[in-house]
């Protein structure tokens, strides 16, 4: 067995001669393929359908030539990097003449047909060849800046380029930290980070060339990838999250989300939880004066809004509209709380015009932009795992609340922005928590899930019915809501006295299949979910102790997330250094990860077993006096039956 000449890794006998550089090679035909994708999807001019395919056949070539090295798989690994540094260099050559994709093309086609020459003629000319379309990128991009052009190479592309040339010349044989047999080759990293800076460049030069319609590749794989972690956090933090109406969210149509904002933190990680990917959202501009989280606020997109009570002026917040009409106008999601502020609130708090003065401003841009209301209810804010509800309402057309038009600055006409914040005003309460205080709240939802659990047979109420049925009961005429509000007080009392509680008179029947499934799973590998779990306790108490040292009830939630997330992640780290070395330390932190979210699925429905049969024998031990509160219970019901009739409650 003998090392490559041209980078670190061992050749050996065996199915690849080079893992390591092989199978990071496929990273090139990834990047091509996404963008074939982007191409077929009309995100991007057809010629990038040359780009697309030399760049898949650099991953081939590079993947046969790592495997078994001969003059057939080199031909095939350095003709295609010449063809792709070519069409990159025919596209900034272009650019200057304002025929980029012309240009493009032209680049491609020389720099396969010179470098398929040089390679029967002068085989080792590969890397002078590269060197002259590097050249030719450099004087091209730099001419472009002399005529002010809109500049491609942004400084998070050029690190990213640098750090690509460094792990090449760290891969090299002659490298001082080169290491034949090692599991992590920097020529591999090399691959990798190329691929990406491939498609960073796509995103950087046709967005520079055309903002309205850049391809946005990176943008919307954060979106995704993050949308995916908040739906981790959400199921992690939640028992259940309701979701109602979700059709009502337009397909393929510039999105202006408003939404109520009435736990912190969570509010966002739960929005972006349900749509499956994160939208643009605009928070206080005071937010950026943490430093530690500007790279996660930059990270995320969002966008600051400048406002006269944190001491900002409200001029600043000219560029913030700008950026959401740029958004809209590429049919994205931006998100706002209009409200302005978070708290533990009984009803919806005073809706500020900014969401209806951006709508109306976005509309020479983007003229079928709608706005999409969604309520937020939380059963409980101080509960680690309570259930949550999510409510979509009616999407508002906005072009419909255009009077004149926009004003000679661009600013929308104070009526036409007055008259859609009323009619966001009004979606926003149908959708969101309207009670006249807070006890008003949680005593109409208790008596919602009694209603419910008896209408329906079913002890375990889902909270998004039992939501339905208390707003509708708040909006009933005040006597008929005081008849109700005095019979679970009093249905209460009873409880109280008799010392059991409401899902102890009525105890929940656990899901068998689930139980009989946790059974079985604890029996098989209680040896492994029992340490797993015990691995996440001290995870699990930091959150349960630090969130109860905050006072706000709008805050317990923010801090148990963030606890919850710095925690976990501390956790699963620890323990893959604890348990294993290198790289199967990450593979041992997965493992870990993955197993507590098993435990999490296990020990649930056994805990509430165990907690019917204790409200059981409490209940047994108190039969003679449960009569009474029996009673008590048919009275709420009965009143809350007066104010629902019988009308559909789900609706």
């Amino acid at each position: 067995m003998s090392s490559d000449n041209s980078d670190c890794e061992l050749r050996d006998d065996w199915f690849l001669e080079q893992d390591l550089n092989a199978w990071s090679s496929l990273a090139y035909v990834v990047a091509g393929l996404l963008l074939a994708w982007e191409v077929h999807r009309s995100r991007l001019p057809r010629a990038v359908w040359g780009l697309a395919a030399v760049v898949a056949a650099e991953g081939v070539g590079s993947l046969l030539y790592h495997g078994a090295a001969s003059d057939v798989s080199q031909f095939l690994h350095d003709v295609p990097l010449i063809g792709a540094l070519a069409f990159v260099a025919g596209w900034h050559v272009g650019r200057l003449r304002d025929r980029a994709d012309a240009g493009s093309l032209v680049g491609l086609a020389v720099g396969l047909a010179v470098s398929t020459v040089l390679w029967a003629v002068a085989p080792q000319a590969t890397n002078i060849t590269a060197a002259v379309a590097v050249a030719v990128i450099v004087v091209a991009s730099l001419l472009a800046r002399r005529r002010a052009m809109a500049g491609v190479w942004s400084w998070p592309l050029l690190a990213l380029g640098a750090v690509a040339v460094s792990m090449w010349g760290l891969g090299t044989p002659d490298s001082p930290v080169c290491d034949a047999d090692s599991w992590l080759q920097a020529h591999a990293v090399w691959h990798v980070l190329t691929a990406i800076v491939a498609l960073a460049w796509v995103d950087c030069a046709y967005g520079a060339a055309d903002p309205d319609h850049a391809p946005r590749m990176f943008r919307r794989f954060t979106d995704r990838s993050i949308g995916l972690v908040a739906r981790g956090l959400v199921l992690a933090f939640h028992r259940s999250v309701d979701v109602r109406w979700r059709e009502r969210l337009p397909r393929d149509r510039p999105v202006l989300i408003v939404a109520n904002h009435g736990n912190g933190f969570v509010d966002p990680v739960l929005v972006a939880g349900v749509l499956g990917r994160l939208p643009r959202f605009l928070a206080k501009a005071s937010l950026w004066k943490v430093v530690v989280a500007r790279p996660f606020l930059g990270l995320a997109g969002v966008l600051p809004v400048y406002r006269t009570a944190d001491g900002d002026r409200a001029s600043d917040n000219t560029s913030v509209f700008d950026a959401c009409h740029r958004e809209l106008a590429q049919r994205a999601t931006v998100a706002i709380f209009p409200e302005g502020t978070t708290g533990d609130r009984p009803a919806l708090d005073r809706v500020k015009s900014g969401a209806a003065r951006i709508a109306l401003g976005a509309l020479p841009a983007a003229p079928d932009t709608v706005i999409v209301p969604i309520g937020m209810a939380f059963e409980s804010k101080v509960e680690t795992r309570s259930r949550a509800v999510v409510m979509f309402g009616e999407p508002i057309e906005v072009a419909e609340y255009v009077g004149s038009g926009l004003g000679p600055n661009g600013e929308p006409e104070r009526a036409d922005a007055e008259a859609l914040t009323a009619r966001i005003t009004e979606a926003l309460e149908r959708v969101s928590p309207q009670f006249a205080s807070l006890d008003e709240r949680e005593v109409l939802r208790a008596v919602a899930r009694e209603e419910r659990s008896d209408a329906t047979g079913n002890v375990e109420v889902s909270f998004g019915d039992a939501e339905v049925v208390a707003r509708r009961l708040a909006v009933a005429e005040p006597a008929a809501r005081e008849r109700v509000i005095d019979a679970y007080r009093d249905f209460a009392t009873r409880l109280q006295l008799l010392g059991i509680s409401a899902r102890e008179l009525r105890p929940r029947r656990v899901s068998t299949g689930r139980l009989v499934l946790s059974a079985v799973a604890l029996f098989l590998a209680g040896s492994l979910i029992v340490p797993l779990t015990l691995i996440h306790l001290p995870a699990a108490l930091i959150v349960i102790v630090g969130t109860g040292l905050v006072r706000s009830t709008a805050t317990k939630g923010t801090v148990r997330m963030l606890l919850g997330l710095v925690t976990l992640v501390a956790t699963w780290t620890l323990a893959g250094m604890w348990l294993a070395d290198g790289w199967a330390a990450v593979a041992a932190g997965v493992g870990v990860a993955v197993g507590g979210m098993l435990a999490l699925v296990v020990w649930p429905p056994l805990f509430r077993q165990a907690v019917v049969l204790v409200g059981r024998v409490r209940v047994r031990d108190r039969i003679g006096l449960v009569a009474p509160v029996i009673e008590a219970r048919s009275t709420v019901v009965a009143a809350a039956r007066d104010i629902l009739g019988n009308d559909d409650v789900r609706r």
